[in-house]
């Protein structure tokens, strides 16, 4: 079976269980028709950013010191809590949802033999009303060892010779002494000088100091030693690399943020996914409290583990990530609605939301808005202005909620379009779709919005498998034009490595082919910390990241070439089986053929799914010459992945590639290639 612009799938059920054919002859003829070409938009690859698996806390946010204003364990408002399940979720049997519990005490320590200071949680004497747990010290002033300890998250990095930007408050209740301060080892030895206060004050205090590392370990501590007896209470005790991006003038990771700025994303998608709207009213992301000194901000917990958000990587911070990754900002806001997993359903199907002021979340949206660009003499405007950001921020993309779908919604969507429209008519605002695995058709539901011409870009998330990779080739040409923009703010592919990525690949061909949809497509979330998620290698997310380095996966590779061969016209094509040589293996390539004018290049893109090289025929016009290319080959073995270990272990890289006289060329296994062709090449070979 052929489709009619190059994608066969005769041998889908092979894939799905695993088998490969042997390796192949031919593969039959991909047929290019450069005589019917049309103009389409060229896709937008962007990063869809979500607190979760360590990405934000203990990876590109640079912060050290693990629990830092020791409101880790603080349970999610709005949420009540019996026998360590969450109650009071209307509709949801109990035992339903299991409390992820946290120590209060998670980062700190005592080291063992340590008997002469005792460590605490407290909510006595708080340093502000939105931080109202402080770390309790007491200290017997006892002869011996009498340390406490920050672990950091997963341990802390230090590097010989480089600096360390260290702060804390510090309350003095009823100590006699001081307080030395130092970077150690795990064992507990100095790898630093000593910062030592002498006294500490009675009120909230705050202290700070450069640190520089006289030696290298992955596994160091923060280790903090009363010197004396007494009571004192520690707050906002933080430690950042002094070489974090932009000079030490961020809070952003440097090598993190080389290999994003490397990627260089047209977009960024914040803050989520389901961290948008919560499991309460209490939980949904309130972007106010993430913005101003961070002593104030009172942080919050997350729908996904590790279940905590400092929000020191707030709402400013993501404009300004946006800003140095010079991508367009895509904020996602909060329509009043929660986790569809957390409410009950009625009688008629559709999901019950809890009473709101809609009103006031419009409010929220509008103020969000005049904040990245509003001029400086606005309230909001004023605001980021005062925390050192004056002149406006990218922000381009305003969506309305995440995953928010129903009656709820269609009946909100038009109050808060409207609203954002008349107010800032150069923001494009995009519209959810309905979830669930097995709903697929998403675009039926556009005639129940109340206006569903108003709508610009409809965002259409998939979490799927190869199957559905197979069976959705015509999907999107199907969609009626004219119609939304399409945007696929999420996409994963489940299966095995590194097809399941390929597959996403294969995605991004079909929006090729429909580019005249002006897609837009963010991945999976950008990065996981590698030891958090217990090593879990071949996980197709973009960037993994231990507490010293950050490396590339196959996934950051195959997205980053799709960035960076745009096409702006597109050819249909179409793969036939030779009947005199093809044996098997056509029915696993995958194609799309374009025109990148700002180079004047065509660009071919092959996947191939099987596990061994396949040779075909590639005919372009009356091409009857041999052409010596360099193509650009990304292919891994199930077994071949980015680790700390190998963090090259997956690269793209630059291969002879070939076409005959007769057309005839090769590609590699459970590969991507793409072949750029100057214009000139073809001469005398088009139709």
């Amino acid at each position: 079976m052929s489709n009619q612009d190059g994608i066969f799938f005769t041998g889908l059920l092979a894939i799905l269980i695993g088998f490969q054919p042997a390796q192949a002859e031919t593969a039959g003829i991909l047929e290019i028709d450069l005589a019917n070409g049309k103009t389409v938009t060229p896709i937008e690859y962007g990063f869809h950013y979500e607190e979760i698996g360590m990405i934000g806390e203990g990876g590109l946010h640079a912060e050290m010191v693990r629990n830092r204003s020791l409101e880790e364990a603080n349970m999610p408002r709005g949420l009540a809590v019996k026998d360590n399940r969450y109650v009071g979720i209307p509709g949801r049997p109990e035992g339903r949802k299991a409390v992820y519990q946290k120590d209060p005490l998670i980062g700190w320590a005592q080291p063992a033999g340590s008997g002469g200071v005792r460590i605490s949680r407290t909510r006595e004497h708080p340093m502000n009303a939105n931080n109202p747990h402080s770390l309790l010290v007491v200290a017997d002033g006892q002869p011996g060892p009498a340390s406490l300890h920050n672990t950091g998250f997963l341990g802390m990095s230090f590097i010989e010779g480089k600096t360390y930007r260290f702060s804390f408050y510090a309350r003095n209740t009823s100590f006699n002494g001081g307080l030395s301060i130092v970077l150690a080892d795990k064992e507990g030895n100095s790898l630093s000088g000593e910062l030592t206060v002498h006294t500490l004050q009675r009120d909230w205090t705050g202290y700070t100091h450069t640190f520089t590392a006289r030696r290298t370990t992955t596994d160091g501590i923060l280790r903090l030693t009363p010197e004396g007896d007494g009571v004192f209470q520690l707050d906002m005790v933080s430690l950042y690399p002094g070489e974090t991006w932009d000079n030490g003038k961020s809070i952003f990771r440097r090598d993190i943020m080389r290999n994003l700025a490397d990627y260089k994303p047209d977009f960024v998608r914040f803050p989520g996914g389901c961290i948008v709207h919560g499991c309460s009213v209490g939980t949904i992301y309130y972007w106010k409290e993430t913005v101003g000194p961070v002593e104030q901000r009172p942080g919050a917990w997350s729908k996904w583990p590790p279940h905590y958000r400092t929000d020191g990587f707030g709402y400013h911070e993501f404009l300004q990530l946006c800003e140095y990754l010079d991508s367009d900002a895509m904020f996602v806001v909060p329509t009043g609605m929660i986790c569809t997993g957390w409410v009950p359903l009625g009688e008629d199907g559709n999901h019950i939301h809890p009473e709101v002021d809609v009103e006031e979340f419009i409010s929220n949206a509008l103020d969000a808005i005049e904040y990245a660009v509003g001029p400086v003499d606005s309230e909001w405007g004023a605001r980021r202005a005062a925390n050192g950001h004056p002149e406006p921020f990218p922000l381009k993309y305003i969506e309305l909620g995440n995953e928010d779908f129903g009656p709820t919604y269609w009946d909100r969507h038009d109050r808060f379009f409207s609203a954002i429209r008349s107010r800032y008519p150069q923001i494009r605002i995009i519209t959810n779709s309905r979830i669930f695995k097995d709903f697929d058709d998403k675009r039926s539901e556009l005639p129940n919005f109340k206006n569903p011409g108003i709508i610009e870009i409809f965002d259409e998330h998939y979490y799927k498998d190869m199957k559905w990779v197979f069976d959705s080739f015509n999907k999107f040409d199907r969609y009626d034009r004219p119609s939304p923009d399409l945007f696929i703010g999420e996409l994963g592919i489940d299966g095995r490595y590194p097809h399941s990525l390929l597959g996403e690949g294969i995605i991004n061909l079909y929006l090729e082919r429909n580019a005249d949809l002006n897609p837009l497509v963010a991945d999976r979330p950008l990065g996981r910390n590698w030891d958090y998620t217990e090593q879990d290698g071949p996980s197709p997310v973009m960037l993994f990241h231990t507490s010293s380095q950050s490396f590339k996966t196959f996934n950051f590779h195959l997205s980053k070439l799709f960035r960076d061969n745009k096409i702006d016209r597109y050819f249909p094509s179409r793969w036939m089986p030779d009947n005199e040589t093809t044996t098997v293996g056509w029915e696993y390539l995958f194609s799309s053929v374009g025109y990148d004018s700002s180079t004047e290049c065509y660009v071919i893109k092959l996947i191939n799914l099987q596990d061994d090289p396949v040779e075909f025929s590639l005919q372009i016009g009356d091409l009857n010459k041999v052409l010596d290319l360099q193509a650009i080959l990304l292919t891994a073995r199930p077994d071949q992945f980015a680790s700390p270990a190998q963090p090259d272990a997956v690269q793209p890289r630059l291969v002879p590639f070939t076409i005959q006289k007769d057309g005839s060329c090769r590609v590699g296994a459970r590969s991507l290639t793409i072949l750029r062709i100057p214009e000139g090449m073809l001469s005398g070979a088009l139709k």
